[in-house]
């Protein structure tokens, strides 16, 4: 199946767990006689009780002088000492990704929200049980017997397995980023390149304040569409009441070729590129924002080339051209059918040495 295909039914997966979570949360106003916590809790003390009882074993060995290896067995014991805070830490690392988990997925698939695209269902299904958004089960195990090897299990409410996580990766994750990859949020971004660049968008002033000045959502006359002599191309609309509404054609392809704009949303891209470790936030960014526009997708977990970045700035142009700027503004106020569409004022010319002319 093509890496479109596959983004495209992750993300419906994806969607149909987020529509279990709508429906859980519609139901639980009504069941509030039930006592059903959503995720059952883990029973460490099972977990480590071999370890216990082994642990007191090297203890025992290594205080009557009988341990035949003693810095192999003051080393797995001291293992097993620390897991207890490896277990801790994972523990206040899974719950913090819980936290902001119900944010990032009220936003998913947009800017600032969860990658719907390359999210595994597996990864959506973990974290909305973790988050006790869906019922489920959590389970720790010594994998292979190995006190190093801790792992979560967690299940769905069914008993079905869903996924394993090494608290140990758990961890060494967290150090960089969440348990899952959201879309960066460059409107900020977009709007200050807006604002500064007055050359191509229109501003008008609020109040008296010189600096007070907001966007229009139009552009300047340059990067208007003109005729072979050079009159503005003007579209007409129908409004109620027998009024019409100019409007003017944006030139995207003079804003596309211009300086100002290719230099201002390079370096919005390029912040974009290096602003992250690896290249998840960009292809998450590019496979639910650009291909909107695009339609071209990139593979998660993968590491971008030169190539694949130089396209993705480029793509983004394209994007932006797009989605953040329109193809029309309104020219001047509504006006009757009849008016014409410029009134030109007529100046009545005077001659000043007339009256010596008698």
């Amino acid at each position: 199946m093509a890496l479109k295909e596959n983004l495209l039914k992750n993300k419906k997966t994806n969607e149909e767990l987020q529509y279990a979570v709508a429906t859980r949360q519609s139901e639980m106003s009504y069941q509030l006689g039930y006592n059903d916590d959503a995720v059952k809790q883990v029973d460490y003390g099972s977990m480590y009780s071999p370890f216990v009882h082994e642990y007191a074993e090297i203890k025992l060995r290594l205080d009557n002088g009988v341990e035949e290896n003693p810095a192999a067995a003051r080393k797995y014991a001291d293992s097993i000492q620390t897991s207890v805070d490896i277990i801790k830490l994972g523990l206040e690392n899974v719950i913090s990704n819980s936290q902001i988990w119900g944010e990032v997925t009220q936003l998913a698939g947009l800017m600032g929200g969860v990658d719907m695209m390359g999210t595994p269902s597996s990864r959506y299904m973990t974290l909305s049980i973790l988050s006790k958004d869906l019922k489920g089960s959590l389970e720790i195990k010594a994998v292979d017997g190995d006190i190093n090897k801790l792992a979560w299990y967690v299940y769905d409410k069914d008993g079905s397995f869903v996924e394993r996580m090494f608290v140990n990766k758990v961890n060494e994750l967290s150090e960089t980023q969440d348990l899952f990859v959201t879309i960066p949020d460059t409107n900020g971004e977009n709007q200050e390149f807006k604002k500064v660049t007055d050359t191509i968008f229109e501003k008008k002033q609020l109040g008296s304040e010189p600096e007070n000045q907001v966007l229009t959502g139009g552009v300047t006359e340059t990067y208007r569409q003109k005729k072979s002599n050079g009159e503005l191309k003007l579209k007409t609309k129908d409004l109620e009441g027998g009024m019409v509404q100019d409007f003017y054609i944006i030139d995207k392809d003079i804003i596309k070729n211009s300086m100002a704009f290719n230099t201002e949303i390079d370096k919005i891209t390029a912040g974009l590129i290096e602003a992250y470790e690896s290249s998840d936030q960009v292809i998450a960014f590019n496979n639910n924002i650009l291909s909107e526009v695009t339609d071209f997708y990139l593979k998660p977990a993968s590491a971008l080339k030169p190539r694949q970045e130089e396209k993705f700035q480029e793509d983004y142009k394209e994007w932006f051209l797009e989605k953040e700027i329109g193809n029309e503004f309104p020219l001047g106020e509504p006006r009757h059918k009849n008016q014409p569409k410029e009134e030109e004022e007529v100046v009545e010319e005077v001659d000043e040495f007339a009256e010596f002319k008698e």
